[in-house]
């Protein structure tokens, strides 16, 4: 991962190694004040750069400077990056891009460039910006970066910093700057910096690889936990899995066999059905012959009923009135009684209520006599608390103004303690800071004016980084809030969702379920199944509409409530059946065209039926009797006739009881029918009975059906609302995590980022108050130094005598304060004491006073039951008096009652002669009818027998048509499997109780299983492949954080080495440049902590000839330029550079000193190629080539060239 580090190792050590690369030619355009492109050649040797001063000289430094790296517009003498761009003169426009490059010829075999093999001998590197904020980088023409760039340059030893490019000022500040910020220039010297930098990339990496190894790990851990608990889900989805598809093979055995009994139940049902069709056919044309008869003779009998009906009814008035005035009677003579039985009671209870009376007052005297006694005692207990009250309170002030003052004492005893020991203390500091306050005083100086100069300029920095933190934070915070909100609505949302889901689920079944059944429902009754062939031959196959005014059938029409149903039913059988036809012309069309069409037979009953004249039917007023059917049913208007046609006779009861006490009533002509369908018709024959529960009735069909449409709506519209509703919340929940997504990329980022500021923040705040630390310290020590020092003695003494004052003074306040603790005992103790006698007391006060106020409760109680008991005696006396009124009263009314009665009985004598006479005429008709009609009821009682067990036949086929259909539409919905399917399966001989048995055993192990998470099989899987790709991940990175540990153990060690090394050898150097510059003296470089060479500041010790060894800053200028120009050299000799451009180095140094700095000069040029700007013209004297930077036109420069040595 890293270059051999023994090589570059082998560079810097070896004395003879000769660089062979060169700067072969530098092109400037656009760049500060080089407006045209110009080109600079360059050979081995000098190279010097001239001009007057403004005419942009260093602007050729600061080019290489920038191409080679430097990213500071300020250490390119600018403020911002664009000051680098020529920004136009008087006479020219600014331009929109500053374009450098720089090409190195010789370049060695076997260099890198970006991890791409060199092929070539030079290598050409160019850097350009835009006006607009774009910036470009090449090397040889192929684009790159700028790390690409750095790091080719620190491979080759050229780095923007040091060696490579030396301004005037850079020879200052060797001399003049910290001993950390001098090690730089070992470290080029050593080589050193790339190896630093690659080692900051690798503890970015590895902070980075830190971050990235806490999130993986997090994940992983999250990841694991949901691992396990997919795991556990997908073994429960296949024990699902397991029993859905036993109880799939177990219920389509179950199906198939049931099916295949239920087709079989069918053909015996359709041979039933044909056979009593059949006789009832034969029945129903004799039927018709007798009633014919039966019609005839019922018409007369109607006319001599009429008459003898309309006589009865009188009769009927007459017992009415005589049966209410007798009951009249009987009310009136019950007043009586029970007036009687009062007043002999309220005797009795006043003479009772008296006498409680006269012991409530008793019991009054009693209680009032032991309250007074009460209130004596009460009075004399107060009387003694409040004397101990103030006993308790005088011992209470006694005992806080003793607590005051020992609280005092122990304060001032404790100030008097720390007063004395602050005061040894002083006198023992006294002695060590006398001693070394002089030898600082010079020192401190020196070092204030330093710190006073770091933290004015570390507070500007400091203020910018917190400002530039607080931002970042506070994006951070409001990032994080939001994200959390966001996160928890979306959980609250998906916990909502899943629960919406279910609902809709629910619904869904609810919904599939029901409309199965109603369409299975409404399927046969389109097809009019359990309706006779007639029915089916003229309402369900269209046949209507070849025949006049056909309308509906009856059952369709009637609508009865669920109550009644059975009752209805039963009283109109087969009628329920009928078609309801404009007039018997159309009954009769409608007849031909089944007999026509051999469609079996079929009832018709027109819109306004022949009405036969029936009396009115007699209801007793029995509460049994719930009234005429007629009225109960509701119909359309225009069927109204119909319905009190055929319904009008018929009363319905609640039950049998009633209905043979009401049409055994001799005045009852009709029908009765009892609620559970028991019938009595007109003629005496009594129906009745048990019906199969699942025989359901026509009408209760109907019910069932407009019941299920309703119940079917609702669910349709509880199912499309549930399923709206959870879409919608699906698109929300998308959004919502949509949203979470890019909010958690948002914190990440801005958590990084604070983060950064953060670290930046602290790192300057710890240096800041480090300072600041320092320069309180050295101020109150230069401050207090002296004057400390001056009255020590008069301190020692003065503190020596205040400590033994106040050693006595303390010695007198602890006697005082033991005194006052024993008395404040003493008066803790009387106050507990008194405070007990006190409770006591009150305890007693409260007790006696809850007895005074029970016995007043029970004064008022006595009082008030007095008063209610007078109130309850004055009302039973006016009781008295209005009971004997009404006797009175009573007897008057029932002289009246009794008269009434006997002209009533006289009248009814009259009219029951009359009745008798023509009775007998009716009679002998009715007999005749009796006898045709008995004969009819024998045959209608035979043909309603078989139409109702052809009508349970066809009920039952319907049923079996519909068990089959539902069970295929089950088989299709639970199953997916078609009826031929099921029907091809094997027919398996099984035990059905047992397999329902096994059956319901699996559902109920499905059922106690929950929730399934069916998709948790496919989860699972992709999960467990992320939990093992990321667990992979963790493993590497944790590898890969290894790898940097020992990466940078592997540099930190190289370096050191190298860096110790190299050091020695710099040092060496030095001392002998020094010497030979000074002709004289001696200087050396020391390191201030060996132990870390790495992290060491270098500091320069020099003294030039004459001169003893002293501070570099007391040098004068040119003894510091001619210094730092020996450690420069002596950097040069050990780590030549290829090149090395010089600007205005020479400026501080006289003649002697020029011609010294050229012997050196050309000693290295073998090694290193120098360019050189300078205004010396001995500098001049000796360069190889020399460019001249002119100004022609004002803010352009220009670049004139001259090969000397030609």
């Amino acid at each position: 991962m890293w270059p051999d580090t023994s090589r570059h190792h082998n560079t810097i050590i070896f004395k003879g190694f000769i660089p062979l690369m060169i700067l072969k030619q530098l092109e400037l355009s656009g760049f500060k004040s080089f407006a045209d492109p110009t080109h600079l050649d360059f050979t081995r040797g000098f190279t010097a750069v001239v001009g007057p001063n403004g005419c942009g000289k260093s602007n050729v430094s600061d080019a290489i400077r920038w191409v080679i790296g430097e990213q500071s517009s300020k250490h390119l003498r600018g403020t911002r990056i664009a000051d680098l761009i020529f920004n136009g003169s008087d006479s020219r426009k600014p331009v929109n891009r500053a374009e450098v490059s720089m090409t190195l010829a010789d370049v060695p075999p076997g260099l890198r460039i970006a991890n791409i093999p060199n092929l070539s001998e030079e290598i050409k590197v160019t850097r350009c910006y835009h006006r607009s904020g774009e910036s470009e980088f090449y090397i040889n023409q192929v684009p790159c970066r700028l790390k690409d760039i750095t790091d080719l340059f620190l491979d080759i030893g050229i780095s923007p910093k040091v060696l490579t490019v030396i301004e005037q000022g850079n020879i200052q500040d060797i001399v003049t700057s910290k001993p950390d910020d001098r090690r730089m220039w070992i470290e080029e010297a050593a080589g050193v910096l790339k190896f630093k930098a690659r080692k900051n990339e690798a503890l970015r990496k590895l902070d980075a690889a830190g971050q990235n190894l806490d999130r993986i790990s997090d994940i992983v851990q999250e990841l694991s936990r949901q691992v396990e608990s997919l795991k556990r889900q997908a073994a429960k989805a296949e024990r699902y899995k397991q029993y859905q598809a036993e109880i799939k093979e177990l219920s389509l055995d179950l199906f198939s066999r049931r099916i295949r009994r239920a087709e079989r139940d069918l053909e015996e049902i359709d041979q039933r059905h044909k056979a009593r069709t059949e006789q009832k056919t034969e029945w129903n044309a004799q039927a018709s012959t007798l009633e014919t008869d039966i019609e005839t003779l019922k018409f007369e009998i109607d006319e001599l009923a009429t008459e003898l009906n309309h006589k009865k009814e009188t009769v009927h008035s007459l017992n009415t009135a005589i049966g209410k005035n007798e009951h009249n009677i009987e009310l009136k003579q019950g007043e009586m009684k029970r007036a009687r039985q009062d007043i002999e009671s309220a005797v009795g209870e006043v003479e009772s209520m008296n006498a409680e009376i006269a012991q409530n007052q008793s019991q009054c005297g009693e209680q009032r006599a032991e309250g007074e006694r009460l209130t004596t005692v009460i009075a004399e207990k107060e009387q003694s608390r409040q004397a101990l009250q103030q006993q308790y309170e005088q011992t209470r002030n006694r005992l806080n103004e003793l607590d005051g003052q020992v609280k005092q004492l122990d304060r001032q005893i404790m100030e008097r303690v720390h007063h004395i020991s602050r005061k040894k203390n002083e006198l023992t500091a006294l002695e060590t800071r006398r001693q070394g306050l002089t030898d600082r005083d010079q020192r401190l100086e020196t070092e204030l004016n330093e710190v006073t100069g770091q933290i004015a300029a570390l507070q500007t920095a400091l203020s910018e980084a917190d400002t530039g933190y607080r931002e970042k934070a506070e994006v951070f915070e409001r990032l994080q809030r939001e994200q959390e909100q966001l996160t928890q609505r979306a959980a609250e949302l998906k916990q909502r969702l899943d629960q919406q889901e279910e609902a809709a689920h629910a619904a869904r079944e609810r919904y599939l379920a029901q409309n199965s059944l109603l369409q299975s429902m409404q399927e046969l009754r389109r097809k009019f199944e359990g309706f006779g062939d007639g029915v089916r031959a003229l309402m369900a196959n269209g046949a209507g509409e070849h025949v006049n005014g056909l309308h509906d059938v009856l059952v369709d029409v009637v609508k009865a409530p669920a109550e009644f149903e059975a009752a209805v039913e039963a009283v109109m059988g087969e009628k329920l059946q009928s078609m309801i036809v404009d007039s018997y012309t159309d009954s009769v069309e409608a007849i031909r065209y089944l007999d026509q069409n051999k469609s079996g037979r079929g009832s018709f009953i027109p819109l306004q039926p022949k009405s036969a004249v029936r009396p009115p039917l007699y209801m007793n007023g029995n509460q049994g009797v719930i009234g005429r059917l007629a009225d109960l049913i509701q119909t359309r208007e225009e069927y109204r006739p119909i319905l009190n046609h055929l319904l009008g006779h018929v009363v319905l009861v609640r039950d049998l009881e009633t209905a043979l006490q009401l049409h055994g009533h001799s005045e009852f002509q009709g029908s009765v029918v009892t609620l559970k369908g028991e019938v009595i018709d007109d003629e005496g024959v009594v129906t009745g009975g048990a019906q199969d529960d699942n025989d359901a009735g026509l009408l209760s069909r109907n019910r069932e059906m407009e019941e299920l449409t309703a119940t079917v709506a609702d669910l349709k519209q509880e199912m499309d609302a549930l399923q709206g509703e959870a879409l919608r919340m699906e698109t929300d929940l998308a959004t919502l995590q949509e949203q979470v997504q890019a909010g958690s990329k948002a914190v990440h980022a801005a958590d990084i980022e604070r983060t950064h500021r953060y670290n930046e923040l602290e790192q300057m705040k710890k240096e800041a108050e480090r300072l600041s630390q320092k320069r309180s310290t050295i101020e109150y020590e230069r401050t207090s130094g002296q004057q400390q020092l001056q009255g020590l003695a008069r301190e020692q003494e003065a503190l020596q005598e205040t400590v033994t004052t106040a050693e006595a003074e303390q010695q007198s306040a602890e006697t005082m304060r033991e005194s006052q603790s024993r008395e404040l005992a003493l008066q803790r103790e009387e106050l507990d004491r008194k405070g007990q006698e006190a409770n006591q007391l009150n305890v007693e006060i409260t007790s006696l006073k809850g007895k005074a106020e029970n016995l007043l409760l029970e004064v008022k109680r006595l009082e008030q039951q007095s008063a209610n008991l007078a109130e309850r005696i004055a009302r039973r006396q006016e009781d008295s008096r209005s009971n004997t009124q009404k006797i009175t009263e009573c007897e008057e009314a029932i002289k009246g009652y009794e008269q009434a009665i006997m002209e009533q009985v006289r009248e009814k004598g009259e009219l029951s002669q009359v009745i008798v006479s023509e009775e007998e005429t009716l009679n002998e008709k009715e007999e005749t009818l009796d006898a045709h009609e008995k004969q009819a009821r024998e045959l209608v009682k035979q043909i309603q027998e078989i139409t109702e067990e052809i009508s349970q036949i066809e009920l039952k086929r319907s049923e079996t048509r519909i068990q089959i259909a539902h069970i295929e539409e089950k088989v299709w919905e639970d199953f997916h499997v078609s009826v031929d399917e099921m029907k091809g399966r094997e027919e398996k001989d099984i035990d059905e109780d047992v397999a329902s048995e096994q059956l319901a055993g699996l559902k109920d192990k499905v059922a106690k299983m929950g929730e399934v998470n069916l998709a948790a099989l496919s989860d699972f899987q992709k999960a467990n492949e992320r939990y093992l790709f990321l667990q992979k991940q963790e493993e590497d990175l944790a590898e890969s954080i290894l790898s940097l540990h020992q990466t940078i153990e592997k540099i930190d060690k190289t370096t050191r080495q190298l860096f110790a090394d190299t050091f020695e050898l710099v040092n060496e150097r030095f001392k002998a440049n020094f010497e030979r510059l000074f002709s004289g003296g001696r200087a050396e470089l020391i390191m201030l902590d060996p132990s870390d060479p790495l992290e060491s500041g270098i500091d320069i010790k020099a003294s030039p000839p004459g001169k003893t060894m002293q501070n570099i800053q007391l040098l004068s200028g040119g003894e510091k330029a001619m210094t730092a120009i020996s450690l420069l050299f002596a950097i040069l000799q050990v780590r030549p550079s290829p090149f090395c451009l010089l600007d205005e180095v020479d400026a501080p140094l006289d003649e002697a000193n020029v011609t010294r700095f050229q012997d050196m000069l050309s000693e290295m040029a073998d090694k290193t190629q120098f360019i050189m700007i300078t205004h010396n013209q001995k500098t001049m004297s000796f360069a190889d080539t020399l460019y001249g930077v002119t100004m022609e036109e004002r803010g352009a420069s220009k670049v004139v060239s001259v090969h000397l040595n030609n």
